[in-house]
């Protein structure tokens, strides 16, 4: 795999293996460059990245966050995905591990919560890191993260797409539409994305004012305090209507660098995607769905947008809550 590629596995909504785990590559800005912590486990006695085996009721990003705070002590945020390891392991399992960077920008201790699995966490230069990494598979996650520097789109922020979750049936549906509500599954969709969109750093919430919509994302803003804003533009009737004017609200939000989770209609969706293209390239918007419904009920897609006067998607991702 090349440096900075993602597999397509990784790049969608359901991946499988018979162990799946998952884990970052926390960096840093030093003195002279990038700086990565690795973590020396005394049962191996290697030098390896943070992660561990998905629980139970856990998305890979979820597990990603929770294995680099009890192996490292760090709270961080995930940035965007590096090359997944993918290897055999005892009985003849395979086992896939999913990774992401993970920028570190205050001066956090280092504190394994077991200190008989991970007895020392320090922080390398990139190429003492590439000599001290006792796996050579290793190497991958540390060559994609160079090259993501090299072009500053290890910087990138994520612009999130939410779908609202499970509805009541349209057809069922008897009174105005724009106060349509979830469903139960709809309802313990939005729970979930709750645990799921804490794996990024989101400091804005904007929804299609319709109730579906407004619901999805009112657990994370009752969890993390932060307000929705409504976007008229981002209903299914000014989609239909004005599908120019939601394009160019989606252009904003692009310009506007801010961590972002937003939530719309599955009619909406084309309109957001065809944006979404134009501002990524060839590779990168192949990933993107083209078939209806393009994405589930709950399921959201994380854009990662290189900063910058011309944003640039550099990654995409899709992942449902476990609830799906």
């Amino acid at each position: 795999m090349r440096p900075g590629s993602v597999d397509s596995a990784q790049a969608s909504s359901r991946v499988t293996a018979d162990i799946l785990a998952a884990g970052a590559v926390c960096w840093r800005d030093g003195h002279d460059g990038l700086e990565v912590a690795l973590i020396h486990r005394p049962r191996y006695n290697d030098w390896s990245w943070p992660k561990g085996k998905v629980e139970a009721g856990e998305t890979l990003p979820e597990a990603a966050i929770r294995e680099v705070k009890e192996e490292t002590g760090l709270d961080v945020h995930l940035g965007v995905p590096l090359p997944t390891a993918e290897y055999m392991v005892g009985g003849g399992n395979l086992k896939k591990v999913f990774y992401w960077s993970a920028h570190v920008r205050s001066d956090q201790p280092f504190a394994p919560k077991n200190t008989r699995e991970v007895d020392e966490v320090r922080w390398f230069p990139v190429a003492e890191a590439r000599t001290k990494l006792s796996s050579y598979a290793d190497r991958d996650q540390l060559d994609a993260l160079e090259t993501f520097g090299s072009t500053d789109a290890l910087r990138a922020w994520p612009l999130i797409l939410v779908r609202h979750g499970k509805a009541f049936p349209r057809a069922k549906w008897h009174e105005t539409e724009h106060v349509r509500p979830l469903l139960a599954l709809g309802t313990r969709q939005a729970m979930a994305l709750t645990g799921l969109l804490a794996a990024w750093d989101i400091r804005k919430l904007v929804s299609s004012p319709w109730k579906r919509c407004m619901a999805t994302l009112v657990p994370f803003s009752a969890a993390t305090g932060k307000p929705i804003r409504k976007a008229a533009c981002l209903s299914e009737k000014a989609g239909a209507a004005d599908p120019e004017k939601t394009a160019r609200y989606i252009e904003k939000l692009l310009e506007k660098g801010k961590p972002t989770a937003y939530c719309t209609h599955r009619p909406v969706l084309p309109t957001i995607l065809g944006v979404y293209a134009k501002h990524a390239p060839q590779g990168i918007a192949a990933k993107l769905p083209t078939e209806d419904p393009y994405l589930k009920p709950g399921e959201i897609l994380v854009a990662y947008v290189r900063p910058g006067t011309v944003p640039r998607i550099v990654e995409i991702e899709r992942f449902r809550p476990i609830d799906s």
